[in-house]
């Protein structure tokens, strides 16, 4: 069937002139569409949480993906063409004074989360309304999920950036730490298979380990009675946690299972303690 004449004169005239507005809003909806439920920025509980803060956006995907892909690529590259190695040392000396930086921020973004995750857990006892919450017809996990989802979605501009940062300037520290530990000349495959997952795991991290300080906010929330208590045991876990993985890389191990400490660890044991941390909450929230 062929448009009418207004139709089309209609799209033409509102679709350039559409309020920046309207674009983020579009740009939010397929954003949350990606998402599972529980995440999603239209959830009832995220939305009660995330207040004025609604109106973040996420890093592109599809950007994120290419840079993951050409740093491979770089990194592949320097088998047959080791000089391209020497092409990243300049860039070595920013990275090394941007990191002090990062580390910064990563610290507050994930001392925001465990805190956020936490003052949710105790203002709901407080206020005596975890009962409320439980008559809500949602599987109590799936609630607990969108409170420490929420908490992220708060941070998720700072997350933006330091995903930004780490992915574009964090490669000549990779090349240079892994070239340190395995020898190119005597390892030349493990080195750079140790490069490309570095990669990759540092971005999986930066979403793990802050849900898993949320997960650990709302179990310490859910133990404790007050909101400054509950935040310095989420504190102190959580400076437990990161020296106990840091300092395992220490320990002099062969390849395969200093592998597993680098790569395998940090993706599993936040996981888990992700679970560990729900379960305990449902089961503190539901006694009580």
């Amino acid at each position: 069937m062929q448009e009418h004449p207004s139709d089309m004169i209609a799209e033409k005239t509102t679709t350039p002139h559409m309020k920046l507005g309207e674009i983020l809003e579009d740009y939010n909806e397929d954003v949350d569409r990606r998402l599972p439920e529980w995440a999603r920025r239209s959830n009832p509980i995220v939305r009660r949480h995330l207040g004025r803060y609604w109106k973040t956006l996420l890093p592109e995907p599809a950007f994120l993906l290419k840079v993951i892909l050409v740093e491979a690529v770089i990194i592949a590259l320097t088998l047959p063409f080791p000089v391209l190695i020497d092409l990243t040392l300049p860039a070595i000396t920013a990275s090394i004074l941007l990191f002090p930086v990062a580390l910064y921020g990563y610290a507050y973004l994930l001392l925001a989360v465990g805190s956020n995750a936490a003052t949710s857990i105790v203002i709901e006892t407080q206020n005596d309304t975890v009962t409320l919450l439980r008559t809500i017809p949602t599987p109590l996990t799936q609630i607990l999920a969108s409170k420490v989802a929420a908490a992220l979605w708060r941070q998720v501009e700072n997350l933006t950036i330091l995903i930004m940062a780490i992915s574009v300037m964090g490669l000549p520290l990779i090349i240079s730490h892994y070239a340190t530990i395995y020898p190119l000349v005597e390892y030349p495959i493990v080195s750079r298979v140790a490069m490309i997952l570095s990669v990759v795991i540092s971005l999986i991290r930066l979403i793990l380990e802050p849900f898993m300080i949320g997960a650990i906010g709302m179990m310490a929330g859910a133990t404790l009675p007050t909101r400054s208590s509950a935040v310095i045991t989420t504190v102190l876990i959580g400076i437990f946690y990161f020296l106990a993985i840091n300092m395992a890389r220490l320990v002099p191990t062969p390849w395969p299972l200093h592998y597993i400490i680098d790569f395998v660890l940090p993706v599993v044991l936040p996981v888990l303690i992700t679970w560990v941390g729900f379960r305990t909450t449902e089961y503190l929230l539901a006694r009580n």
